[in-house]
């Protein structure tokens, strides 16, 4: 493990002779990487970094450059403590995929669901994300906080890292545990689209800089992956390869190796693995089912290997398919709010607590929320195991341990869902008439009002049409029956609530972007619910502003002819 060697069977192809270097790639911020001296190889060696550049040449050019992954396990143990896992003690198994929704896994990953089942998983069939977008839903998982607000330190994002956020990762590194963290999407990473990064390696074994040394040695190919990759999906080929492998092997395919490196290379000891596939279905969902065969044999591997024997693993999305085209039908909306949440857990929890397989069952077809996760993670930490078996009452908090019996009555408003994203409602078609042209201008306004900061370059917005619009029946009204104002879900009774909710999609100019906000009408009064969802892609219609949170709303004034 660790060792860089040659490839005997390939060395054998070649007649002539050829000399083979490596360069040891090391981390400089969160952006940059520096490469070490050239080092020549023929035998085995030790890497003692966990990225690599490899270069071989014969007399006459050049025969292999690449980057290369690596787990320098070595370097972690000598900087840290790592503990055994054992049967109160469990390793955590995290495998994320951006914009993947429970049905889309149905329908792209098949296999990896139908092995999930298999395994006796736990797949939730109610799990709704809180925010549109991967970091509000990444960091209530991770953190148990809402970002962007005062439960987390201020900073700001543009000048200032993230090494101070509470990430749950660092109380499992202070109990002994070994920490990765990897993401295959460096232009759009989590912490670094919107935020400025880490300073300091935030784990034990990051990946970021394996994929910032991919784009720095070979940035001819990087940059246009995402061009032809918009062609792929047209099916128009136009080179040899596909802008979905990194040479000669799928991107997926390499970062999953990675995990599976990781893994195996700790085996028996405690470990806080996060892996999150952004690329190949972040934009284009139809790719996603490239990636089913080897999803599926990596949870096969880490079954059969017995890396599981001590291990909770899971395998989730952020949020369902944002701007592809099936977003803006009918189940399209109810697939962006309820990502994909899928468990499996040693066969020992079972025997030993046997109320949390009780629980976990129960939990498949109940509210849940990424706040549950981040509670599950604590509940794994403090070996709290026990007392899942305790009966929540109200007031609910807003995030509940999967492994304790979610309340059948909780609602969105219990588990800090907003009413945009909230899926607990049944709706109807009602017809575009002048009152649901003046929800859309309202909506129109609001983005514009947002925009107002950046009048100078972002055009201001106009209806173009409504293009759909729905009377929401949430079967929800305030009681204060509680110590707080609480949302019970309760018979809906039209004639005593003189609220209406609507869920309108409409069409600005310029730049016909197509947006979605629900909205209260009540005494005459409108209210946008939550925040305002861009449905369709965006590209470099804001490319005029650096302010990522707003980017889905702009539409740049040099664009406009």
């Amino acid at each position: 493990m660790g060792k860089l060697q040659l490839n005997r069977s390939e060395v054998s192809k070649n007649n002539n002779p050829f000399d083979c270097f490596y360069r040891l790639i090391k981390r400089s911020g969160d952006n940059d990487v520096h490469l070490s001296q050239e080092v020549k190889f023929l035998r085995p060696v030790y890497i003692p970094s966990d990225y690599v550049n490899v270069k071989c040449f014969d007399d006459q050019r050049l025969l292999y450059n690449t980057v290369l992954h690596n787990v320098d396990y070595r370097t972690v143990r000598k900087s840290k403590d790592i503990f055994k896992e054992n049967d109160q003690c469990f390793s955590v198994l995290i495998f994320g995929l951006d914009s993947v929704s429970r049905l889309a896994a149905q329908r792209k990953l098949p296999k990896t669901m139908n092995l999930i089942k298999k395994l006796n998983g736990y797949t939730f069939k109610g799990y709704t994300s809180i925010a549109a977008i991967t970091y509000p839903n990444l960091m209530a998982s991770l953190t148990g906080k809402t970002a962007y607000s005062n439960e987390l330190p201020k900073l700001d994002p543009r000048k200032e890292f993230t090494d101070n956020y509470p990430f749950i990762w660092k109380n499992f590194s202070q109990k002994g545990y070994v920490t990765m963290f990897s993401e295959d999407f460096p232009e759009i990473s989590i912490f670094n689209y919107m935020q400025k990064g880490f300073k300091d390696s935030p784990v034990d074994h990051y990946l970021r800089p394996y994929y910032i040394a991919r784009k720095k040695l070979h940035p001819v190919q990087s940059n246009l992956d995402q061009v032809f990759m918009f062609l792929e999906d047209k099916d128009i080929k136009m080179r040899k390869y596909s802008s979905l492998c990194y040479k000669s092997r799928p991107k997926h395919a390499i970062h999953i190796d990675h995990y599976k490196n990781f893994v195996s290379t700790y085996k028996g000891y405690r470990k806080f693995g996060l892996s999150w596939l952004t690329e190949i279905g972040h934009d284009y969902m139809n790719f996603l089912e490239l990636a089913d065969d080897d999803i599926e044999q990596m949870i096969q591997y880490f079954y059969k290997e017995g890396l599981f024997k001590n291990t909770i693993f899971i395998l989730f999305g952020d949020h369902g398919p944002r701007t592809d085209e099936i977003r803006n039908t009918a189940i399209g909306r109810i697939e962006e709010r309820m990502p994909l949440l899928s468990i499996l857990i040693p066969q020992q929890i079972k025997k030993k607590y046997p109320h949390i397989h009780t629980n976990l069952k129960d939990n498949e077809n109940r509210l849940t929320s990424p706040f549950d996760l981040y509670e599950t993670f604590v509940d794994i930490l403090n070996e709290n195991l026990t007392l899942s078996e305790e009966v929540i009452k109200r007031p609910y908090p807003r995030g509940i341990s999967l492994f304790r019996k979610i309340p059948k009555d909780r609602s969105c408003f219990d588990a800090a869902i907003a009413e945009h994203f909230c899926a607990c409602y049944t709706s109807h078609n009602v017809s575009v008439n002048t009152r649901m042209i003046n929800i859309g201008k309202f909506i129109v306004n609001s983005i514009n009002i947002k925009l107002a900061q950046f009048k100078d370059k972002c055009s201001k917005l106009s209806l173009y049409q409504v293009k759909e619009a729905q009377e929401i029946q949430t079967g929800l009204e305030y009681r204060e029956d509680f110590s707080r104002k609480t949302l019970l879900n309760l018979f809906y009774q039209p004639e005593v609530e003189s609220e209406q909710r609507y869920g309108v999609l409409i069409e600005t100019i310029p730049g016909h972007s197509l947006f979605e906000g629900t909205v209260s009408s009540k005494n005459n009064e409108l209210t946008l619910l939550g925040d305002v969802s861009r449905t369709n892609r965006y590209n470099n219609q804001s490319h005029c502003i650096s302010y990522k949170t707003m980017k889905h709303l702009c539409y740049c004034k040099d664009l406009i002819l």
